[in-house]
């Protein structure tokens, strides 16, 4: 599969949406809402994550089966396409508030300008697209770096280029709280397997609560994402976080969506972080 990673380029589809193709492989945005509350207690959709969906002769291929398959260059290719078609997507959804969250894999990167040029790509097209830098949230993976001194450069490049920092997955593999303090994050993202296990006892509830409370002292927003239930989700809003995301709520819907449709942003959406 190497000469994979020159073969990434978008089709604009009849619809408004884009998919992706790389070698054999089709590409696809799935969107799934990440959720606030307003002060009656009534969900408001206050951003969107870009999911892959990657088909191969017409049938559904698993994401984690491609990327064991691709180099390190070919996975960098596919991260920068992903958000390229995601960006393309999530403008054709008819809001001007909502987030939009886009990961970024801290492994891939080998030096400073291999960041530095990713940066400046999502920077052409967030300008090419419907949205602002400070609408953008790069999420920053769980997967360890091997170089250390490039992370923060990878912070510090999409900070001052505009955009919202989060940490995924806190909880799971380098996601710990020595993360949390290199990244000093806008948003923290809590590990559903993590989180799930808390939720079982009132020991762990309390681990929870504590834990979503030291991260709004130290300035940052939280969402406990992964709820497929709907007694987690209220205990997630129990927890004092800020937002949510889960199959509880909405599962992933192939772009575009009618989640503005349904749930409708407020104005004070725009405050969360």
């Amino acid at each position: 599969m190497a000469k994979q990673q020159d073969s990434g380029r978008l089709l604009q589809e009849k619809n408004g949406s884009c998919t992706g193709s790389f070698g054999p492989f089709i590409l696809q945005t799935a969107l799934q809402p990440i959720f606030t509350r307003t002060r009656n207690a009534a969900l408001s959709l206050c951003g969107f994550e870009g999911l892959l969906r990657l088909l191969l002769n017409g049938r559904p291929y698993r994401t984690a089966d491609f990327f064991s398959r691709i180099g390190n260059s070919e996975k960098l290719s596919m991260d920068a396409l992903c958000r390229r078609m995601h960006l393309a997507n999530a403008s054709v959804e008819p809001t001007d508030k909502a987030l939009l969250f886009l990961n970024f894999n801290p492994s891939l990167y080998e030096d400073a300008r291999m960041v530095v040029a990713q940066v400046n790509t999502l920077l052409r097209d967030v300008a090419d697209s419907q949205f602002s830098a400070h609408r953008i949230v790069c999420e920053i993976t769980e997967q360890q770096v091997s170089n250390t001194g490039l992370l923060p450069i990878l912070i510090e490049t999409l900070r001052e280029s505009g955009f919202k920092i989060a940490v995924d997955d806190f909880g799971a593999k380098s996601s710990d709280v020595g993360r949390v303090e290199l990244v000093r994050p806008d948003i923290i993202k809590l590990d559903a397997d993590w989180v799930t296990q808390l939720m079982g006892s009132k020991e762990g509830f309390a681990v929870l609560k504590d834990t979503v409370s030291r991260f709004h002292q130290a300035g940052a927003s939280v969402v406990v994402e992964g709820m497929e239930k709907g007694w987690q989700i209220d205990l997630a809003w129990r927890s004092g976080t800020d937002m949510v995301q889960g199959y509880a709520l909405a599962r992933p819907q192939i772009a575009p969506t009618n989640f503005v449709e349904i749930y409708a942003p407020t104005h004070s959406d725009q405050n969360l972080v």
